[in-house]
């Protein structure tokens, strides 16, 4: 038995050793097989910086960088996150069959997320955020039975949402913000009982928010922000009791805010922003015991406040504004003890501002701006500890400024302009050194300036101009070293103007005008080299004008007017070539005009009026081409002839040459004065008549009288005896009888060449195209015509552009191909020739809609028309030739970019936005251009910016509007509501400048590779939503070593963004937008002066992701 027993203990003892042999075996050949794949992974793989070096060891692959193990030394997870690793993604990786976590977020991986990756059937969390992977979400991922996480944040995917993503059941955490994905909410996501995180924002979904995502019972953050999702949000996500993110902002959302959504009792964050809800504000949220943020603002909410929100004890932020809400502010938000920030502003509020406001012990930011309250400042606003921004501009508030505001809080940002505030400035606004920007102006505030306010150094913009404050201008602002902005306008200041105003070295915009200041003005004010705008106007100041302004080279706009300025007038100034504006008038000047100010070349408006100039006026002045607004010569002791010269100002509006010592005659060359709309020369001694134009024979005879010699006032013709006629008898009888002779002579040879010229017309008139079609005269056409003096034949044209031959094309449109036409005289036009297609064809309509708007449409940054003519075959335009092209040639093409350095392209963006200004508000009706693009924004030999191509343009009668049949712009400049709606308003061209003015921030085309958001709005939203330096997106053509240049072309994305706006109502209208445009140049356009300042929850890039 012994030996029986210690044989069967034998082969059991082989038995286990056998298994553990065999065991050891099989684990050594998996993890040779893990290490195979883990390999073949990184084959794929771009690893520069060598971060997975350590791959490479025979050992064990748990050992080596980035690879989790289980006790068993199976490897469980590869986290790879933030190495910097390129290349692509290899479903290799799935041969480890324990993998539950795959991490290779934050890298530079690119290629398509690999359909493979669904072999990795134990996988629990997938995390590819933040590369640049493409394509479409692979729909064999949701076949993964055990996922739990899903990250695809921040990518470049495309397409839509897996249908079968209910198919997921494990799935807890769904992330895939900032992506371009499209399509709907897919209703199988029902069925993702355990979901508790969406976070889908920043993509192209649309369609409505589903009912169905109100049966994902475990649900607490649903994220969805800056989509396109429309429709009404479902009443039945009241039923996710778990919820306590709900970020819906910038969307299309319309209809009531549910009440219902009260009953989410878990709620701590609801943003509601940027949408179109309609109706009130439910009283239901103030039931919501946790929540933290409130954003509802930019909606079409009406109503009241509803004073149930005042039950919302943990609220931090809430924001209301931008809205329609009439009403008092309830007193109850003053129970809010959490509170921080309060946004009520531009809304229709009434009443005064509640006392309990201020009991809120925390509060940093109140805004109530640009509403209709009334009453006092309350005194308890003074007490407020943590006080950084008050801004209550724009109302109907009266009473004094607490005495004691801004003594125990450290104020940064205090408006309280455009109200009717009395009494004087408090003295602590700054008393902790942290004021940065004080406004009060529009008020009615009396005293001096408080040393507590002359002594602060942080200062950037000190503005309280319109008041009645009085003393001296303070020398210890001086001191104050980034102070860009001082306005101290129309108040009663007095005394002499320091010459410590040279130490501004970082002054912008200086506004004195309209006080009591006497004596020089400093030779200092030479050393103010960041100047923008100088005002001294309307004060008392004499001696005489320094010369060393001329080292303000960034000057723009000068106002020396209205003084008692002596002296004369510095030649020096010619040298400011960024002048625009420069006033003189109404003082005490003597001598010549400087002809240096034929150099101004971008002078708009030039008044020297009321002085004692004397002399010829400069021939130079015929120059600025640019004028526009007056010139105005009137009141001074000019003498000579009239340039005629001056006929080239072919901008100018007014013209004021009246009260001289004038002679001679009036320039024929004034029938060049287009856009003349008034003109006086009274008071003069001009002789002869007057130009035969309709401005002249409509104008009121005042503007000439005081020229006993000057006739043809109000069309009345000449007489033969007039009062200049008798001094100039005698040469005029001797030119009579020489006249007389050589006709004679010479109507022989006129009679012969008459006959000649009636037979070679006969001969040609069956081979020339008819100027005159049969559908013109039934349309009312009448073919050709011109607004030049001079007309131009078809044969002319013929010859000026070589029969239209390819050689003289210089652009080609959808409604035409354009031509350079060289005429006889040297002078050169654009011709546009358009293919007539049959009756009511589109491009007979682009004809008839160039001719109806450009025909009555006179403004500097407009094409000129100069004439049309129109046959059988072809519709042909003549327009103003543009020495540099388009905009779109420069900015994209091989031609010159050079030229466009940032000063200039600012300059176009200006001059484009005047054009489109007057479009949209001066002419009536309306015009809305329908396609602005770089390419129509046509540039002269100024680089002077002129809106053209009016292919598109319709006349809209605001009183009948209607709806358009048919698509019309460029692709990446169409707003996005005209697709869809195709109703057209001049938010669609102000959309359209938007994209311009991005173009010439950036110096990329408008259309961008789907990768980077298919245009270029998509791809500077993700860029300014990013992490990403704003500096990357700036065209690195320009000199953004430059502090100024870069915070200037800042502003200008903003103002950008600011048009191109998902939705219509957010856009500003043109007048607004130069408005911001001039205030970016003067550094005064910033987030703390705008009424819509965002508060740093709102411009956080993870906001609502």
């Amino acid at each position: 038995m012994a030996t029986v027993a210690h044989f069967l203990l034998k082969i059991l003892l082989f038995a286990v050793v056998s298994s553990a042999v065999a065991a050891a075996e099989q684990k050594a050949s998996g993890r040779a097989t893990e290490a195979a794949a883990l390999r073949e992974f990184k084959r794929a793989l771009v690893d520069v910086d060598g971060r997975l070096s350590s791959w490479d060891d025979a050992a064990t692959p748990c050992g080596w960088a980035g690879i989790a193990c289980s006790l068993a030394r199976e490897v469980t997870g590869v986290t790879l996150h933030g190495l910097g690793l390129g290349g692509a993604l290899s479903p290799a990786v799935c041969a480890l069959p324990r993998l539950a976590v795959l991490n290779v977020s934050k890298n530079e991986l690119s290629g398509p997320v690999p359909a493979g990756l669904a072999a990795c059937r134990a996988l629990e969390v997938l995390d590819l955020s933040t590369n640049s992977l493409h394509g479409a979400i692979p729909p064999e991922l949701c076949a993964l039975p055990s996922l739990r996480r899903l990250f695809l944040s921040e990518n470049l995917l495309t397409g839509e949402i897996p249908a079968d993503i209910g198919n997921l059941t494990a799935l807890e955490e769904l992330v895939i913000y900032t992506n371009n994905l499209t399509g709907g909410i897919p209703g199988s996501v029902r069925t993702l009982q355990r979901l508790r995180v969406v976070r889908a924002g920043l993509n192209g979904l649309s369609g409505p928010i589903l009912v169905e995502v109100s049966e994902c019972s475990s649900l607490e953050v649903l994220g969805l922000a800056q989509n396109r999702l429309a429709g009404t949000l479902p009443r039945e996500l009241s039923q996710l009791k778990n919820l306590t993110t709900l970020i819906l902002w910038q969307n299309a959302l319309t209809g009531e805010i549910p009440p219902e959504l009260g009953n989410c009792t878990n709620l701590e964050m609801l943003a509601l922003n940027d949408n179109a809800f309609t109706g009130g504000v439910p009283r239901e949220l103030g039931a919501l015991p946790k929540l933290v943020k409130l954003y509802i603002y930019r909606n079409h909410l009406d109503g009241t406040i509803p004073k149930e929100l005042g039950s919302l004890q943990s609220a931090v932020e809430i924001d209301l504004s931008e809205n329609k809400l009439t009403g008092v502010i309830p007193s109850e938000l003053g129970k809010i003890q959490t509170l921080r920030l309060l946004h009520l502003f531009e809304n229709r509020l009434q009443g005064s501002i509640p006392r309990e406001l201020g009991k809120l012990g925390v509060i940093r930011r109140i805004d109530l701006s640009i509403n209709n309250l009334t009453g006092a400042i309350p005194m308890e606003f003074q007490d407020l500890p943590c006080l950084e921004y008050l801004q209550l501009f724009d109302n109907q508030i009266h009473g004094a400024i607490p005495p004691l505001l801004g003594a125990r809080s450290t104020l940064s940002v205090l408006d309280f302009s455009d109200n009717r505030l009395t009494g004087s400035i408090p003295p602590h606004l700054c008393r902790h050194q942290k004021l940065i920007f004080l406004s009060l102006g529009s008020n009615r505030l009396i005293g001096n300036i408080p040393p507590g306010v002359k002594a602060c150094k942080t200062l950037t913009q000190l503005r309280l101009g319109v008041n009645l404050l009085t003393g001296s201008l303070p020398v210890e602002l001086s001191a104050m070293q980034n102070l860009s902005a001082l306005e101290m306008n129309q108040n009663r200041f007095s005394g002499p103007i320091p010459p410590e105003v040279g130490k501004f070295r970082s002054i912008e915009r200086l506004i004195l005008s309209g006080n009591y200041f006497v004596g020089h003005v400093p030779a200092g004010i030479g050393n103010l080299t960041e100047l923008v705008a100088f005002n001294i106007s309307s004060n008392q100041l004499t001696g005489p004008i320094p010369r060393e302004l001329a080292r303000c080279t960034k000057l723009q706009r000068l106002d020396l007017s209205r003084n008692s300025f002596t002296g004369l007038i510095p030649k020096e100034l010619g040298t400011l070539v960024n002048l625009e504006q420069l006033k003189l008038s109404d003082n005490s000047l003597n001598g010549t005009i400087p002809a240096s100010f034929g150099g101004l070349s971008r002078l708009t408006e030039l008044q020297m009026g009321g002085n004692r100039l004397s002399g010829s006026v400069p021939v130079e002045l015929g120059k600025l081409n640019a004028l526009q607004i007056a010139l105005n010569l009137s009141y001074n002791m000019l003498s000579g002839e009239i340039p005629t010269q001056l006929g080239n100002l072919r901008m100018l509006e007014y013209l004021f040459l009246n009260n001289n010592d004038l002679q001679g005659e009036v320039p024929s060359s004034f029938t060049e004065l287009s856009s003349l709309m008034e003109c006086n020369l009274s008071y003069n001694n001009l002789v002869g008549s007057l130009p035969s134009t309709l401005l002249f024979q409509h104008l009121d005879s005042s503007n000439f009288l005081g020229n006993n010699g000057l006739c043809g006032i109000k069309g009345k013709a000449c007489p033969v005896n007039s009062a200049y006629a008798s001094s100039e008898a005698a040469a005029r009888k001797k030119r009579f009888l020489r006249e007389k002779i050589i006709s004679v002579a010479s109507i022989v040879v006129i009679l012969v060449s008459l006959v000649l010229i009636a037979l070679v017309c006969w001969l040609l008139k069956s081979n020339m195209p008819k100027l005159v079609s049969n559908e013109e005269r039934k349309t009312g056409f009448s073919g050709p015509h011109y607004f030049l003096k001079e007309r131009i034949t078809y044969q002319e044209l013929l010859k000026a552009t070589g029969s239209f031959s390819e050689s003289a094309v210089i652009g080609r449109g959808a409604s035409g191909t354009v031509y350079k036409a060289v005429m006889p005289d040297g002078r050169r036009v654009a011709v546009k020739k358009l293919r007539c297609q049959g009756e009511g064809s589109s491009v007979d309509r682009s004809f008839r809609a160039e001719i109806t708007t450009l025909g009555n449409v006179r403004h500097r940054n407009i094409v000129k028309l100069y004439g049309f003519c129109s046959n059988q075959d072809s519709n042909l335009i003549l327009y103003e030739y543009m020495e540099n092209g388009s905009l779109g040639e420069l900015l994209h093409g091989t031609k010159d970019a050079y030229l466009l350095d940032w000063d200039t392209r600012y300059r176009i963006a200006f001059g484009a936005a005047e054009g489109l200004r007057y479009l949209h508000s001066d002419c009536k009706p309306k015009v809305i251009h329908r396609d602005i693009k770089s390419n129509n924004i046509l540039l002269d030999e100024m680089m002077e910016a002129h809106v053209g191509d009016f292919g598109l343009a319709k006349i809209i009668d605001i009183s009948n509007s209607r709806t358009m049949s048919a698509v019309a712009g460029s692709y990446g400049y169409i707003a996005p509501e005209y697709a869809f709606t195709m109703k057209v308003t001049e938010k669609c061209d102000i959309y359209s400048f938007g994209v311009v003015l991005l173009e010439l921030v950036t110096g990329q085309c408008a259309i961008q590779p789907l990768e980077k958001g298919g245009d270029l709005v998509n791809l500077v939203r993700r860029t300014m939503n990013s992490m990403t330096p704003n500096s990357q997106v700036f065209d690195s053509r320009l000199d953004l070593n430059s502090k100024r240049v870069v915070e200037e072309m800042t502003l200008v994305v903003k103002i950008a963004l600011f048009c191109t706006s998902e939705s219509p109502l957010d856009r500003p209208s043109m007048r607004e937008v130069i408005s911001m445009l001039i205030d970016a140049r003067a550094s005064s356009f910033d987030s703390f002066s705008s009424p819509a300042s965002e508060s740093p929850t709102k411009d956080d890039s993870s906001f609502g992701l």
